[in-house]
């Protein structure tokens, strides 16, 4: 495991122990549609002012512990295994242990252009529900355009850690892929893609 996930894993195992109760999960806001769900797998999605383009959030829970997850969230330093659309990925710049730059491609289908786009990762702990929260916001100006047709995007990933050793993961992101995609295409595989992905990482990390 990278260094960063090592005292990240350290400094939130520690939080979650001298909590005094874990917090209950947060309530979904009523703007966000349910799609799909499997389980403890949930899959919502919801419209954003100004943007054709869908915003999504995926929430499972785990059976796993925390240093195993993050195993499988990775750095930034290749394609993590659950991520079905990463082509490659890398770190441009590692501004400390909560905070880079990454560079990551996006394999999209045939006879489309793939994507790339800069991610600027910031990562905080939140006390007060046991949590790591790593805010994701693209920055452009990190890695000049190249071949790809570039892509915007804003997100977050919440890991909450549960009793019993378990861990609630939750997805949410919104990205405009640029170019002349059509935007309903897009939207219509949106929950599909999230499922198959958390899917993904429950199964490697609870394997």
């Amino acid at each position: 495991m990278p260094g960063a996930l090592v005292q990240l894993t350290r400094r939130l195992l520690a939080l979650a122990l001298i909590s005094i109760a874990v917090a209950a999960s947060g309530a979904i806001e009523p703007d966000w549609e349910l799609q799909d769900e499997d389980g403890t797998l949930q899959v919502f999605t919801r419209e954003v002012d100004a943007s054709p383009f869908l915003e999504v959030m995926a929430r499972v829970q785990i059976n796993a512990p925390l240093a195993r997850i993050t195993e499988f969230l990775g750095d930034g330093s290749g394609c993590a295994e659950w991520r079905a659309m990463c082509r490659s990925s890398q770190v441009l710049e590692e501004v400390s242990a909560e905070e880079r730059y990454v560079y990551l491609v996006l394999d999209m289908p045939w006879p489309l252009t793939d994507r790339d786009m800069v991610i600027h990762s910031q990562t905080r702990l939140d006390p007060d529900s046991s949590s790591a929260i790593v805010n994701l916001r693209t920055d452009s100006s990190r890695h000049p355009p190249g071949d790809f047709v570039r892509a915007e995007s804003v997100g977050q990933f919440i890991l909450r850690v549960l009793p019993d050793q378990q861990v609630e993961f939750t997805y949410i992101m919104h990205t405009d892929l640029g170019g002349d995609l059509p935007p309903e295409s897009v939207n219509a595989r949106l929950a599909e893609s999230a499922m198959n992905d958390l899917k993904r990482l429950k199964a490697l990390a609870e394997g």
